[in-house]
């Protein structure tokens, strides 16, 4: 195997285990912004040290303003209202069937790639994403007259990620094409967040005050998934600089089963196991791997 393979996979288990470590510290919260706030409280400084290491504080001056406009719009709509999204999915229906359904990006992808940027639309496409649709409600266990409102609101939400990862991306594709400075840019993304969550904690005492409060135990769990996070995007970025895309892509997708895996067992307990959330992911990797 390859380094471009190793670290997709890489990839993978590390936003999984992040992903399971927000699952395990908020399943019982009733709000997920404070999660959100952590993230970026502890991630953003992170980037600032890897722009340094880097050297790539001078990139800044070769960016446009439509480059920073593209990275601001991308920052807010993956890092903000996709966490937020993801952190509330992962609270209300667990991480197995968060994962999953936020796979769903590749069909919006999909989508926006014919609209935006003039890709073609396969059969084989359509039918992939019908597959990936019929893994995400799969996943969603636990369907009954009192909890169907419940599961309903998770998918939702978990649909939103895929909506605003898919944005996301399509907004980024224009300054990546027209830069190498991946730290740079990722590092305007986390900033353009970090402000906005700054703002809010200095304006909404609720919110500030969950913060402050929150207890030594949660706090360094919500952390060492943000420290896992930014790893896992270091994974991404070293994959993309040795693999193609259409390669990394269906790799990066094995996160549902790296999810699957730490879940068992990290979380047997509060999330659930059953045919639905296996045949789900299973659907769903097969639904992107047709795509790519």
């Amino acid at each position: 195997m390859g380094l471009g393979p190793l670290f997709a996979i890489l990839t993978a288990a590390t936003f999984a285990l992040s992903q399971i470590l927000i699952r395990r510290s908020t399943y019982q919260a009733e709000e997920s912004f404070t999660s959100l706030a952590v993230s970026l409280l502890v991630g953003t400084p992170i980037f600032v040290l890897l722009v340094s290491c880097f050297g790539e504080w001078r990139e800044f001056l070769t960016f446009s303003w439509q480059h920073y406009t593209l990275l601001i719009a991308a920052g807010l709509l993956h890092l903000l209202i996709a966490r937020y999204l993801f952190f509330n999915s992962t609270r209300i229906i667990g991480a197995n069937p968060t994962v999953a359904i936020t796979r769903a990006s590749v069909i919006f992808s999909v989508i926006l790639g014919g609209l935006l940027l003039g890709e073609t639309i396969t059969v084989v496409q359509v039918f992939a994403a019908l597959m990936i649709m019929c893994g995400a409600v799969l996943t969603t266990t636990e369907i009954s007259r009192r909890t169907f409102r419940i599961s309903t609101r998770g998918l939702l939400m978990g649909l939103g990620v895929a909506l605003c990862s898919a944005g996301s991306a399509t907004l980024i594709r224009p300054v990546m094409q027209a830069t190498d400075a991946i730290y740079a840019a990722t590092f305007v993304m986390y900033l353009a967040a970090f402000v906005v969550v700054l703002l809010v904690l200095m304006l909404r005492g609720e919110q500030r005050h969950n913060v402050i409060r929150l207890d030594r135990r949660t706090f360094i769990i919500l952390a060492v998934a943000a420290v896992i996070l930014v790893v896992g995007h270091l994974f991404r970025f070293a994959t993309l600089r040795l693999t193609p895309v259409s390669i990394a892509q269906p790799i990066f997708a094995t996160i549902v089963v790296f999810t699957l895996l730490f879940s068992w067992i990290v979380n047997r307990r509060i999330d659930v196991f059953n045919w639905r959330v296996v045949a789900g992911i299973v659907l769903v990797l097969a639904g992107v791997y047709l795509i790519y």
